[in-house]
Formats: C-alpha cells, structure tokens, sequence
C-alpha cells in the first residue's frame, strides 16, 4: 500500500478523521486527560525526525546556483500569496476573523510529496521540483515562526511582546521539537545509510501519514467541542467561497509566474506545481508548536490549511493528464 502517490490516500485519510472527529470529538479530551500535550508533542517530533532522514540535501547546492529560479519559485511560494492575502485584508475583501488562518496558509512551503508525484506524472521535471520543494521546506523553519510573530498578534499584546515571547517560548520549543528532530534525522541517515537507498523510505511515509491524521483530528476535535456540530459546519460552508478565491489565485500565480526564466515546459510544469501548493505536514505541526495554549486561533489558523489541503489535491489532480499532452506537444 502507497499512502502518499497521488494525493487519494491523504484525502481518504482526511475524510476519516473529520469523520472520527465528528462523531467522537471526546476522543481529544480523553487523550489531553492522560496524557496532556505529550503524545501531541511526541507526533510532531516524529514528524520532524522523518523529514530530516528523508532530507535530501545533496539536492540543495547544485539547485542554488540557478539563483535566478530559486529567487523566482521561493518568491512566489512565500511572498506572492502573503501579498494577495494582506492586499485583500486590507481592502475588507477577508472576514476578520479567518485573516491570521490565511496568512498562515500564505506563509507556508509547498508540499514535497503531492508535487514531486503531480509533476512527474504530468511528465515535469520531478528533480527541479523535488530541489526546490526541499529547499522551501528548509526556509520555512525559520521563515513561518518569523512571520508569523510580525503578521499574527494576539490580541492586546503588541508585536515586541510577541517576539519577546517568541524568543523566550517558542524559539527553544521551535529547537526541541522541529530543528533538533530534522538534524538529527538527516545526521543518521547520513551515518547509517550514506548514499544508499533505504529500505524503510515507505514504511516511514506511513508513520507521517498516521502523526499527520492523529494532529488533525485533534485539531479538528477540539473545534468541534469549542464551537459546536452546527457552529463548525457553518464556519466551514462560510470559508469554502475564499478557500476557491485563494486557490484561483495561486493557480493563476503559479501557471504565469512560471514561465520567466523556463525555456523548458518540463521546469515549467515543475514551477506550477511547487507555487501552487501548500504543505499540510509542515504546517500542522507547526501551528501546534506555535499557537500552543491558544484554542480558539489555533482553530482559525487550522482549518483553512485543511480545508485548502483537500482543495489543492483534487484540483491538482485535474491538471495532471492537460499538462502531460501540452509538454509532449510542446516537447
């Protein structure tokens, strides 16, 4: 069994846990009861050792020297959708209250897994979308903290009391539970395997899967506990208008933005599809670690990620056999 390939096993996945989550949302109190954030913390750290030993930073230096597309694709992925969420903000056009879920969306690298498979099937260049996406995920250990402490302020405390938390909370669990696991991940597959392949590349994909589900059905239990059965399906019906906004948006970035510095259809598909994604598995975890304590904006920063995560999946998958016969007509 492949979780990952082609994007069905997460939405199957997906889809059972908002099920088990509405039908037995207690399931998260009775796990905060014995064992408070500790098997929540545990997943996230798990999460964040698999990333590190599936880090391919051999990848990283030949890619950089191309600095014109890493500019250009690192661009687009982080500032392009931040800038169309704060243009829309600022112009009223963003409910108020889901504004710090979008900009948390925006921020956020593009999913390694869906992309490299979505573009290798639409016969892109996998190793130009697989260096990049690599290298987002990197850059957003560092960059989403520091948005987010600047763009998303609690209420009534100020921007230099949040960093001045940041610094003194969330950078030293930000170490403990996301950098530290990643180093040491990549260092023991480095000692242990080297260059070689591994074996249990596949049965660690499904350990994420498993800490990935587990994180959303939390999340998804303790909004369903805050707001209510009716309160929750009406906050989701109310999103789905500016969820398809967003990801119009961010096709429309990713087709066009695409084609500078692409003389090759192949990168050009690669380009689409590392822009127009966002990483549900880098941002669960971290919206855990970085909104801890903080139900109700946990809640609002949580569920346009997974409500956007199932859109790009299905959306991304139409894309697929349109753009494997424009690159061997263009080819």
């Amino acid at each position: 069994m492949r979780v990952f390939p082609n994007g069905t096993g997460l939405l199957l996945g997906l889809s059972l846990t908002f099920l088990g989550a509405w039908k037995w949302p207690n399931g998260a109190l009775w796990l905060n009861t014995f064992f408070s954030s500790s098997v929540s913390q545990f997943a996230v750290v798990l999460v964040f050792l698999i990333q590190g030993w599936n880090l391919n930073a051999n990848r990283i230096p030949p890619m950089i020297k191309d600095y014109r597309n890493v500019v250009l694709v690192q661009g687009l992925i982080f500032l392009g959708p931040l800038i169309f969420v704060l243009f829309l903000h600022s112009n009223d056009l963003l409910p108020p209250a889901w504004k710090d879920g979008f900009i948390f969306l925006a921020v956020l690298p593009t999913t390694i897994s869906s992309c490299v498979v979505y573009t290798s099937m639409s016969n892109g260049d996998s190793d130009f979308s697989l260096g990049h996406a690599t290298l987002s995920n990197f850059l957003a250990l560092l960059w989403v903290p520091l948005a987010c402490s600047i763009l998303i302020v609690t209420p009534n405390v100020g921007v230099l009391n949040e960093w001045y938390a940041a610094g003194k909370y969330i950078l030293p669990q930000l170490f403990m539970f996301v950098l530290l696991p990643c180093f040491v991940g990549w260092l023991g597959r480095k000692v242990f395997l080297g260059n070689e392949e591994s074996r249990f590349d596949e049965h660690l994909k499904r350990i994420t899967f498993g800490c990935i589900l587990f994180l959303a059905y939390l999340s998804l239990s303790k909004s369903i506990l805050l707001w209510g059965e009716v309160d929750f399906l009406n906050s989701i019906i109310f999103l789905f208008p500016f969820l398809i906004i967003f990801l119009l948006f961010q096709l429309f970035l990713s087709w066009y933005g695409s084609i500078i510095f692409s003389k090759s259809p192949r990168v050009r598909v690669a380009k689409f599809f590392c822009i127009s994604q966002k990483s549900l598995a880098m941002g669960l975890p971290l919206a855990g670690l970085l909104f801890a304590g903080e139900t109700e904006l946990e809640i609002r920063i949580i569920c346009p990620l997974i409500l956007y995560h199932f859109l790009q999946l299905v959306v991304g998958a139409f894309f697929i056999s349109p753009l494997k016969s424009w690159v061997r007509r263009t080819c």
